[in-house]
This record gives structure tokens, sequence and C-alpha cells, in this order.
């Protein structure tokens, strides 16, 4: 009988303590964690440095957009392009060919 209600007044004190015990866990490994907070930090930082990229890439293909349209066509850039696309070159261009593949 002494046994047992030595366990029924040390019951709440367990109680609490694994309350405790599970607080404590939860505030580390949680969904809304400390573990989590580090991984959304890292998260964070690496897409921040993937918007910024692809932010830059956006402006670059904008301006290139930009130098292609009817009102600001940049005729030594199409003249370029359509050389590179066909091949061709200027009668008064010298051509020198390099075997790079081998």
């Amino acid at each position: 009988m002494l046994r047992l209600q030595r366990i029924r007044d040390f019951l709440p004190f367990l109680a609490i303590i694994a309350f405790y015990i599970y607080l404590i866990f939860h505030m580390f490994r949680g969904s809304q964690g400390l573990v989590q907070w580090v991984n959304h930090k890292q998260d964070l930082d690496r897409l921040s440095v993937v918007q910024k990229e692809i932010t830059a890439e956006q402006e670059r293909l904008e301006l290139y957009a930009a130098s292609l349209r009817s009102t600001g066509l940049d005729i030594d850039r199409l003249e370029q392009r359509a050389r590179k696309i066909l091949y061709v070159s200027h009668p008064n261009d010298i051509t020198i060919w390099l075997d790079v593949g081998q």
C-alpha cells in the first residue's frame, strides 16, 4: 500500500516532466522548430541567389528582345545573327576555319 501511495504522489511530477520533454522535443524537431527554421533560412538564401540569377537573365533577354523590335532594330546585330545562322560572310571578309575538334 505504501508503494502504491508513493507512485500516486510521484505521478503528477512524472506527467509534468513528460510534458516538458514533449515540449522541448517539438521546440527543436517539430514542424516549426529550430531545425526547420534553420532549413527554411538556408532555403531562403539559396532561392534568393537563384532569383537574382533569373532576374539578371531576364534583364539580358529583355534588352536583347528590345534590340530586335522594329522600332529599335539594330541592323548590325541583325546582320551578325543572320551570318551566324546562315554561315555566310561578306565578300570582302576573310574567313579562317579552325579545326577545333581534334
